[in-house]
């Protein structure tokens, strides 16, 4: 896998948003980085994707700009966003409430958690919406039944009968955990932590401890899979990692449902959604050119490829011409010289296998 999805948090006094937004767009349409950043005066909030080389050049510009700052970290097929989205907001994320963010619970780390949480005293709270609860959490976390984190303030009334348990939170990367923990010691909650890096951090270092499900991420993705499943197919009832958006623009409601049901309501949630006139229409994939073709072998079946990007084995890519529409996996790389690589660099003269006929000057593209 050649792609990272990365998270990113920082909490920090930004006084000119405007031009930090400005410098991130340029840099990160240069490099074909594609994501969701917003900035604001409390600080900035980023999930981005892209080829390892550019997210890693990415995260040096993140390192100038703020000191320890920490990413939270998964390899991909491809890019897990479709576009780039780079914007100035009051909040980096919606809470609604005024916090000291100089107060927050304390910070364990993954291995600290599963000590704390040992503890059957210990009250496990999650501070995600109640969506993400459904995919995946941990082994008995409280859920507030949330939509959305703007209601997490309203919501704590419920547990106020916990200030004096110790209380471990976590969400998906910790961000929203920095205010909701900080809001909690506001209320008169004597004892609260929270899990550094959150569930991502988590599941880089322990797949397989105390976490059930899937974790809901909020790119083109929805999941990330990491074991067996918990929630259950909203039409049929069966187990499924699987959550998507109603098909039917004017629902357009997140659920949870299985590939077989997926198929047979055209992704809609009920037979009304799927007799609906506006469906969501399926958007090009979006590609960048990484080569051309100089030359095509007939009896090998095998294509000469002037590299322009690097390739790297197992690799899907297009060849698109006049009257050439081919797709192939990459599963053979050679060099000019006819020995096998499994990374063509830029520049270079490579062969690949193809299935069907390609021609001179045909484009080699992958998705973004």
């Amino acid at each position: 896998m050649q792609y990272k999805v990365i998270s990113l948090y920082k909490y920090a006094d930004i006084k000119e948003p405007e031009l930090l937004r400005d410098q991130l767009r340029d840099f990160c349409t240069q490099r074909g980085i594609l994501g969701r950043i917003l900035v604001s005066n409390e600080g900035i909030n980023a999930a981005i994707s892209g080829r390892i080389e550019q997210i890693e050049e990415l995260k040096n510009f993140f390192l100038k700009q703020f000191k320890d700052i920490t990413f939270r970290e998964q390899k991909c097929e491809k890019n897990s966003y479709h576009k780039l989205v780079v914007r100035v907001r009051p909040e980096v994320v919606v809470f609604g409430e005024k916090v000291d963010l100089s107060k927050t619970g304390t910070h364990l780390s993954p291995k600290e958690f599963n000590e704390a949480v040992k503890d059957k005293d210990t009250i496990i709270l999650d501070a995600r919406n109640d969506f993400e609860y459904k995919v995946g959490k941990f082994k008995n976390a409280i859920d507030l039944g949330i939509e959305k984190f703007s209601e997490f303030p309203k919501a704590v009334k419920k547990i106020e009968n916990l200030k004096d348990k110790k209380i471990v939170m976590y969400c998906t990367g910790g961000i929203r955990c920095e205010k909701a923990s900080a809001f909690l010691k506001q209320k008169g909650f004597n004892h609260v932590y929270q899990l550094q890096g959150g569930i991502i951090n988590y599941l880089n270092q322990f797949p397989e401890k105390n976490f059930e499900g899937a974790c809901f991420v909020f790119d083109d993705r929805l999941v990330s899979k990491t074991g067996e499943p918990v929630s259950a197919c909203e039409l049929c009832g069966e187990l499924t990692e699987e959550i998507i958006n109603c098909h039917n623009l004017d629902c357009d409601k997140l659920f949870i449902c299985c590939e077989e049901c997926q198929a047979k309501m055209n992704k809609a949630c009920c037979e009304e959604c799927k007799n609906s006139s506006r469906q969501r229409k399926q958007k090009p994939k979006p590609t960048i050119t990484i080569g051309k073709i100089e030359n095509y072998y007939p009896k090998a079946k095998s294509a000469l490829v002037k590299v322009e990007k690097e390739l790297c084995l197992g690799e899907k890519i297009t060849i698109k011409g006049k009257t050439t529409s081919v797709e192939e996996q990459v599963k053979e790389l050679r060099d000019y010289d006819g020995n096998p690589i499994s990374t063509a660099s830029a520049g270079k003269l490579i062969t690949l296998p193809v299935s069907k006929k390609v021609r001179r000057n045909d484009k080699v593209m992958v998705e973004v």
